[in-house]
């Protein structure tokens, strides 16, 4: 009787596999791995004994956020195939205690599905039909990178599933591979270093770097405190080395200065005489043609309070400062008694000459850096600020921050020795009572 029993649950274990389907997920590599190195996760549908035909197959998974981040997805199924990926942030699944956590179709079925808001998460979902074959064998495959984490048990897992076939019949059992692990992680100090392009002999070190927190549309929200923020060195640089991790997105702002005496000497005739030019010098048609980035030097000579676009308002504010009125009603000019000034920061980059600053860095590596630039408002001379040839030259060496595209991913890998700061030409040095004109592109300055 034994004997039989044995034999009997045997046989009933087999027959259970017979039209079973299982959705497993494989995590490669397995060895050798750092933070910042990009892993492949492959999605498999296994038949059982009998075969089962799916035509169409849905599935969720969800992953610890803190310790991977979503790259891409690749979907395997062939040309004949239509497929639709979504995710979720920062939400977790918790199984119905109704039925395994592995049984994905009978998950599928009991309801309420148990989603909870949970940070360290993140759902995705994963959708394919076919029309010309059934579905089976590689079904998608996703790039993730490793993020700082101390460790990486359970981190990955399929929760939900559901399938049918041509006649849009419910395929049935569908079972999970259960949850994925890696271990051996080595590199979980990440080191991040903003190096900020400066004039020469300009105080650099009288600002600071703040790593900033972002929107959901990769700004500055400025709702929320810094993450954490350094002093710039003599040469320019912050290096960041425990305050944030591989996989973070941040933020990176140059601080402007306060209270300083040599903001004073930051506005001068030239400033006031270029963003007269900017306003007023134009072609036959009437458009203005004195810039040469004309939407960059627009934000940087906007100076007035109110919220038109840079004009005659902010030409005239700059005047008259340098000719010795207080424009401190009117406008937000810089100087060492000034409470609010108008400052430009973001990343040095093509954006940044097309007037469109971005500040957004992905870390995607363990060794990380970026370049910085910023500018005073009203310093349309760039006397004390990032001086746009500059900004192109370093450009043109590749020595940049983010294409114009927003690719989140870093023109040097590896942490550079150039140096950021510039020499720039002589600020010229005038009395009040001056005549300045513009001879071959030049300002010239007529002391009266």
């Amino acid at each position: 009787m034994k004997k039989l029993i044995l034999f009997l649950g045997i046989f009933l274990i087999s027959l259970s596999s017979f039209g079973q389907l299982t959705i497993s997920q494989s995590l490669t590599p397995t060895t050798g791995l750092k933070v910042g190195d990009t892993i492949t996760v492959k999605y498999t549908l296994t038949k059982g004994q009998v075969i089962k035909n799916p035509r169409y197959l849905w599935f969720r998974y969800q992953y610890n956020n803190k310790a991977l981040a979503y790259v891409s997805t690749t979907f395997n199924q062939g040309t004949s195939a239509q497929t639709f990926y979504t995710g979720w942030s920062n939400y977790k699944f918790t199984f119905n205690g109704g039925a395994s956590d592995n049984d994905l179709d009978v998950q599928y079925g009991l309801t309420p599905w148990n989603y909870a808001v949970n940070a360290d998460w993140n759902v995705g979902q994963l959708t394919v039909q076919r029309a010309d074959a059934s579905i089976s064998g590689l079904i998608a495959t996703q790039k993730y990178i490793l993020k700082d984490q101390n460790t990486y048990s359970n981190i990955f897992k399929i929760d939900l599933a559901t399938g049918t076939d041509t006649t849009g019949t419910n395929v049935g059992t569908i079972y999970g591979g259960g949850s994925s692990s890696i271990t051996g992680v080595t590199g979980n100090t990440s080191q991040f270093k903003v190096k900020v392009l400066y004039p020469q002999g300009y105080t650099i070190t009288d600002h600071n770097v703040q790593l900033m927190r972002l929107k959901t549309d990769g700004t500055i929200d400025w709702s929320q405190q810094p993450i954490t923020q350094l002093p710039l060195d003599a040469s320019g640089e912050a290096l960041f080395t425990t305050q944030v991790k591989v996989g973070d997105s941040v933020g990176v702002f140059v601080g402007p200065a306060f209270q300083k005496s040599w903001m004073n000497n930051i506005i001068t005739v030239s400033d006031a005489y270029k963003a007269f030019l900017g306003h007023s010098q134009t072609d036959i048609s009437g458009t203005s043609n004195f810039f040469t980035y004309p939407t960059l030097e627009k934000r940087v000579g906007k100076v007035t309070n109110n919220s038109n676009p840079f004009g005659e308002g902010d030409s005239y504010a700059l005047f008259a400062h340098v000719m010795g009125q207080d424009m401190t009603s009117v406008s937000m000019i810089p100087t060492s008694t000034s409470t609010s000034i108008r400052w430009q920061s973001g990343l040095l980059n093509q954006s940044w000459l097309d007037g469109t600053p971005t500040s957004k860095v992905l870390i995607d590596t363990p060794i990380k850096e970026v370049y910085a630039v910023f500018a005073w408002g009203g310093d349309l001379n760039w006397s004390h600020s990032s001086e746009p040839s500059a900004i192109l030259a370093k450009i043109t060496a590749g020595q940049y921050t983010n294409s114009v595209n927003n690719k989140a991913v870093n023109a040097i890998k590896s942490m550079s020795t150039a140096p950021m700061a510039y020499q720039t030409l002589a600020v010229e040095k005038a009395t009040l009572g001056i005549s300045s004109t513009l001879e071959n592109g030049k300002v010239v300055l007529l002391q009266l």
